[in-house]
């Protein structure tokens, strides 16, 4: 039942994203593409040596090093679209970014999980993520609902605008759901190995996103766009580094650090989503602020 509702779940926020996402801002990040650049080379470079960093500190175990290196390298998660929406970042920066690390996460999962168990365990381990089944979920969960609901909103503006309110209740309920699901399912895990792994993964997280915000700022990143890179550096798709753990190299062990992150990822965003309603302006000058 889960593998069919939090995909179907996904999709629903998806839609309510297209809904409230223009064409303008994606060319706005034509015009102005530092923050794309930015986010791309936090994701696929920056994360894993980061991860790696954080697990030598800890003094990790090989398998729970290995995991969070994984889990570093996994792509941005798609619920990231919907939280920068509620941190009224740049929604546009948000999906570009998880898209492209999704088609890239073929070639770069494989590399950064085979160098961190070389790395950390002296194991040579091959990893190979299917091609085909990534690109159709990214475009189940991700595309289709988003086009679709970019598609309704231009139809029929006037009666989406009525209905926003609404939708932004029930989108919240779905995504309160997601996330309650996801963590009921690990919990068993987070309660024996959240002692040993959890500081390290909250240390990792709270790192990737100071960094994230550091090298916005130098680069002189409008704040809606800093919330976009808020969330897709700190929520990542777990489910691609389960399924690379547990399915494809049979290690629920290395499993350990994806499962712990599952609650800390989403403690954090909604952390900031609660700072950035307060401090970070919806609307400035009739549209959205993005530069």
């Amino acid at each position: 039942m889960a593998s069919l509702a939090i995909p179907l779940g996904l999709a629903i926020l998806m839609f309510a994203v297209g809904s409230e996402t223009r064409i303008s801002d994606f060319r706005a990040l034509v015009a102005s593409p530092r923050a794309v650049a930015l986010g791309l080379s936090i994701q696929l470079v920056i994360l894993p040596l980061l991860a790696g960093v954080v697990a030598t500190l800890f003094a990790l175990p090989a398998p729970h090093a290995v995991g969070l290196v994984l889990l570093a390298a996994a792509p941005g998660g798609v619920t990231a679209n919907f939280v920068t929406l509620m941190a009224r970042g740049d929604v546009a920066l948000s999906v570009t970014t998880t898209v492209v690390t999704s088609l890239a996460a073929p070639l770069a999962v494989p590399a950064w999980a085979g160098a961190a168990f070389a790395w950390f365990a002296g194991e040579s381990v091959a990893v190979a993520l299917p091609f085909g089944a990534t690109l159709a979920a990214i475009f189940v969960t991700t595309v289709v609902p988003l086009i679709a609901g970019s598609a309704v909103a231009h139809r029929w503006p006037e009666a989406v605008a009525r209905r926003r309110a609404w939708h932004r209740r029930i989108s919240t309920l779905v995504f309160v759901v997601i996330v309650t699901t996801a963590i009921a399912a690990q919990w068993p895990a987070l309660l024996a190995h959240g002692p040993t792994v959890g500081p390290a993964a909250l240390v990792y997280d709270l790192a990737a996103v100071a960094l994230a915000v550091a090298a916005a700022k130098g680069l002189g990143i409008g704040r809606a766009r800093v919330a976009a890179l808020i969330q897709t550096t700190g929520l990542r798709n777990v489910a691609v580094a389960l399924t690379v753990a547990i399915t494809l190299l049979g290690r629920p062990d290395v499993a350990v650090a994806a499962t712990i992150y599952v609650l800390v990822m989403n403690a954090v965003a909604l952390a900031h989503v609660a700072w950035t309603r307060r401090h970070l302006p919806k609307i400035k000058d009739g549209k959205r602020e993005l530069v």
